[in-house]
């Protein structure tokens, strides 16, 4: 099935590639799109469709329309010159029920009960605006004589106001059989049409049209909801189509955006005799990348190394400096396997994995509410431990830092070594440290940030203060991932760093003093 999903979406890149100016209309066409969903769901309980939910269905019938034309799918018979789509993306005709929902329309997103739904509704309207027209001409006339009088004309609903210092004016607005006084302020008094005998039968008759009218409206949505409900399979079908095509132009965006590619995706390998032996399932990523802070670095002017890492083992380790991209690596493994998993291109130039159960990934920036570090590593951790059933990509990151250095180290070993002795699915533990001989204890793969170049050690003093410290150090670290052997000497990143971001040379010229095994005041030896 995940292969399916990216056999669609490399079609839909290389279709992307070929018609770019289909794509744009038909990105815009899905943007202005609505989700029927409220009326799917009221035709699925055989309830009536009112008027907004009815539109959402006519709204529908015209997004189809426009991507099956934008889709060029009309031109795709035989001998046509169509596109050839994902047979899942292609929403299915709407004609029929079009027919039903805008009738006589041209197409356009609207919905009204018009009179072409019932003769009967059509009848009804009519003689109701036969008899608003008769109202309004009667009380017109009502109020040309008020005009007359007093030199103002009330509106048919309307109130006129005269001046309670004109007491004429006032006395004959009183007078007059044609007003009724409705209200007085402290500076007008204020009157309105009174309506004639026929006026008040005209009311009453518009009235019960109305209501007879509102009676109609009613039964055409109800019998229209009948029809509409027989096209249910068709209305989910096309939603679904155009969700699928939606998902994978989305998907196809980030692809493009970042350079992603298709997985290789493998399955569980079998001993020599057929039968079903442990997995052993590699995951190999080449010049992954974290595309936020792949941004983030190139925004500052540097340049962005990514990653190549081998995982064929249960437990590997990567050590190397703080600042040295440590847990980017952890997050860009978590990242490629998580969007693979998701069914998107992974950011990376080739990517060989098989598939996980689950995927944890625990950070040390991550804080738990009223635990220390150590502690809230700890409650995390139950998680992948109470799973080893199922296979995880678990990425633990500097596990026990938050505590006594050597009682930390033991503990991490022993949790390692515990995946080492029960992984029974081919899980596999990557987990970072400062501890370079974590993974000699336990005879695991042991990767290497390979930190900053050798030759930048030579650059002179001048070239580095704490002003431009960081700059310097973004500029002259390698963050690739090197595989090292037991052989390999312990990196002393530190007090490099730590002179570049402007640490007193005394202090450091100390500490280097410390690592010769220079005893000052004969007190301390390392």
């Amino acid at each position: 099935e995940l292969e399916a999903e990216f056999d669609c979406l490399e079609m839909i890149l290389s279709l992307w590639d070929t018609y770019p100016d289909s794509f744009f209309e038909i990105i815009g066409i899905l943007e202005n799109a609505k989700d029927p969903f409220s009326a799917i769901s009221l035709l699925r309980e055989n309830r009536t469709l009112p008027p907004q939910e009815m539109f959402l269905i006519a709204h529908l019938c015209f997004t189809v329309n426009r991507l099956r034309q934008a889709m060029m799918v009309e031109q795709g018979g035989e001998g046509g010159q169509g596109i050839k789509w994902p047979q899942k993306v292609i929403p299915p005709q709407l004609k029929d029920l079009e027919s039903h929902v805008l009738p006589g329309s041209k197409g356009q997103p609207t919905f009204y009960v018009s009179d072409a739904y019932s003769e009967d509704l059509a009848a009804v309207r009519k003689e109701r605006r036969e008899k608003e027209k008769a109202l309004r001409e009667e009380m017109s006339e009502e109020a040309e004589k008020v005009e007359k009088v007093l030199g103002k004309r009330p509106g048919l609903k309307e109130e006129i106001a005269v001046r309670n210092t004109e007491y004429q004016l006032v006395e004959k607005a009183r007078l007059m059989p044609e007003l009724a006084e409705t209200r007085e302020t402290l500076t007008h008094v204020h009157f309105r049409l009174k309506p004639t005998q026929d006026a008040i039968r005209l009311e009453r008759e518009i009235s019960k049209l109305k209501r007879k009218e509102r009676q109609l409206e009613e039964q055409v949505l109800q019998d229209l909801s009948l029809k509409v409900r027989q096209y249910l399979p068709e209305i989910q079908e096309a939603v679904r189509a155009i969700g699928d095509l939606d998902f994978l132009i989305a998907k196809g965006e980030v692809a493009r955006s970042m350079g992603a590619v298709r997985p290789q995706i493998v399955g569980p390998c079998f001993s020599e005799n057929g039968q079903g032996g442990r997995p052993q399932l590699p995951l190999v990523l080449e010049d992954a990348f974290h595309p936020e802070v792949k941004e983030e670095v190139e925004a500052r002017g540097g340049t962005y190394q990514p990653i190549s890492i081998e995982i064929d083992s249960t437990v590997s380790v990567i050590t190397g400096p703080n600042m040295g991209g440590k847990t980017v690596a952890l997050q860009t493994i978590g990242l490629c396997v998580a969007m693979v998993q998701w069914g998107l291109m992974a950011p990376c130039k080739g990517i060989t994995m098989g598939l996980y159960d689950f995927i944890h990934f625990q950070s040390q920036e991550e804080e738990v509410p009223g635990l220390s570090s150590f502690a809230a590593e700890m409650v995390n951790l139950k998680e992948p431990l109470s799973r080893m059933d199922e296979r995880g990509l678990i990425l633990l990151d500097e596990i026990g830092r938050g505590t006594n250095p050597a009682q930390g180290l033991a503990l991490y070993a022993a949790i390692l070594q515990y995946y080492l002795e029960n992984d029974v699915t081919c899980s596999h533990l990557i987990a970072t440290t400062h501890y370079h001989g974590l993974a000699d204890m336990l005879g695991v793969p042991h990767w290497q940030v390979k930190g900053v170049r050798p030759d930048s050690e030579k650059m002179k003093e001048a070239q580095i203060n704490g002003e431009n410290g960081l700059d310097w150090l973004y500029r002259h670290m390698d963050y690739a991932l090197q595989k090292v052997g037991p052989d390999t000497p312990t990196p002393h990143d530190a007090l490099l760093i730590a002179r570049v971001l402007g640490i007193n040379r005394e202090i450091i010229e100390k500490a280097e003093g410390f690592l010769r095994g220079d005893e000052p005041d004969g007190e301390v030896k390392l």
